[in-house]
Formats: structure tokens, C-alpha cells, sequence
């Protein structure tokens, strides 16, 4: 697929911001936003295998997708196909993980609504005992 201009200059921004961001300690957020229909599923897709192929950081990286109702599977399929010929990154739904973690170069996909329940069962590091 190939990335129109605008595309390609946000990408580049995102980079450049995210590269700055994690070399800091402590929380850090970087908000991505772009109009209905731009791209941003395949953009966000481009800027995380830049962001892993860089070997100018050596950090070791894995993400959370989330997304309202079913758009998450939607967003796990496209992302999927983006990265079948390079295999930068892998795709999962929580019951594909193995041993329950996110490893180096994985995506968790999950809805909003599984996150955000009263019923919740995920458990963080210090809240297991």
C-alpha cells in the first residue's frame, strides 16, 4: 500500500514526537488524531513497525489497541494484513498470549467495553496478592 503525503508527514511527526517522549521517565502520552477516512489504522500501523525497527532506541516495545464495540477485531484483521509479508509485529486477542502477557513486538487488541466492566478480572503487577 502506498501512503499519501499527508500521511507519510504524520507518521514522521508521530515518530519524531514518540522517540522524544521515550527517553523520559514517568508517564507519557502521545494522542494521534486525524479526520474519518484519513488513514489512521494504516498510519498507526506504519508509525509502530517504524517505531520497532528503530534500532537507534534498543527499547524493548509492545502495545494495547483499544477500540468501542467490534472495531477492534476490525483493526486487528487490517493491522494483520498490513504486517503478513514482514511479520514486524503480531497481532493478538488476549486468549492468543502466551502465559497472559504481551510480549516484545505484540499488539493486544481489546474492546473498550471488556476494559471498562464492573466485572473486570485483569490484574495488574502490584494488586496480585
Amino acid at each position: 500500500m502506498q501512503l499519501k503525503i499527508y500521511q507519510e508527514n504524520a507518521i514522521s511527526d508521530l515518530l519524531a514526537k514518540a522517540k522524544k517522549l521515550l527517553g523520559y521517565e514517568g508517564g507519557k502520552k502521545l494522542v494521534f488524531k486525524a479526520p474519518t477516512g484519513s488513514g489512521k489504522t494504516i498510519m498507526m500501523a506504519e508509525f509502530l513497525k517504524q517505531l520497532i525497527e528503530d534500532r537507534e532506541s534498543r527499547q524493548q516495545l509492545c502495545f494495547i489497541w483499544t477500540a468501542p464495540r467490534q472495531l477492534h477485531k476490525q483493526s486487528k484483521d487490517k493491522l494483520e494484513s498490513y504486517f503478513e509479508n514482514s511479520r514486524a509485529l503480531e497481532c493478538k486477542f488476549f486468549n492468543e498470549l502466551s502465559d497472559l502477557q504481551i510480549g516484545e513486538n505484540e499488539i493486544l487488541f481489546f474492546n473498550w467495553e471488556s476494559i471498562n466492566r464492573a466485572d473486570n478480572i485483569y490484574i495488574r503487577d502490584n494488586e496480585q496478592e
